[in-house]
């Protein structure tokens, strides 16, 4: 069960964040919204069941500025938290600077780290090109491995920039 739920989870975590949810859809968004941050977004959620944590990690490279100005993408990921299940979600950090952690600026080249991600490239629409990452701490090898399956997986079905996402 906890696996079905963090399926569900994650999936609609990254069609939200990095597939085009939270980004915005080539001329939907004003001018204004098209302007990227110059930096990175970190968003960490926490994920607690039974006996176990887990924390999901998206980092975004060069994200749409209104994200990083407005407090309601916190809010919004929180809404995806299954209702009525055992497990409880919660933010954990949502910020927007202009460098993070060594580990992350390798991910967003695409080398190999000590856990299963999926790695987003994106090369059209609004603020292109850019890369995310999405992973999870806390989880076992087969577990990273489905995770970035299911990232994929959503990505093929509800991709709407034209991104690339790979499995590393």
């Amino acid at each position: 069960m906890w696996r079905v739920i963090l399926v569900v989870l994650v999936l609609t975590f990254a069609a939200y964040r990095i597939i085009g949810g939270g980004a915005g859809k080539p001329g939907d968004a004003p001018v204004a919204d098209a302007v990227n941050y110059d930096g990175y977004m970190e968003v960490r959620m926490l994920m607690q069941g039974d006996q176990r944590e887990i924390e999901l990690v998206a980092v975004e490279e060069r994200p749409p500025a209104g994200d990083c100005e407005k407090g309601a993408t916190g809010t919004k990921l929180l809404g995806l938290c299954p209702a009525g299940s055992k497990l409880s979600c919660r933010i954990k950090n949502l910020e927007c600077s202009r460098d993070v952690e060594p580990r992350y600026h390798r991910m967003l080249d695409g080398q190999a780290a000590s856990v299963h991600y999926a790695h987003v490239q994106v090369d059209s629409g609004p603020g292109a090109p850019r890369r995310a990452v999405l992973l999870g701490w806390g989880m076992t090898e087969q577990e990273s491995q489905m995770l970035c399956g299911a990232v994929q997986a959503s990505a093929n079905k509800n991709n709407k920039l034209g991104g690339k996402v790979t499995c590393i």
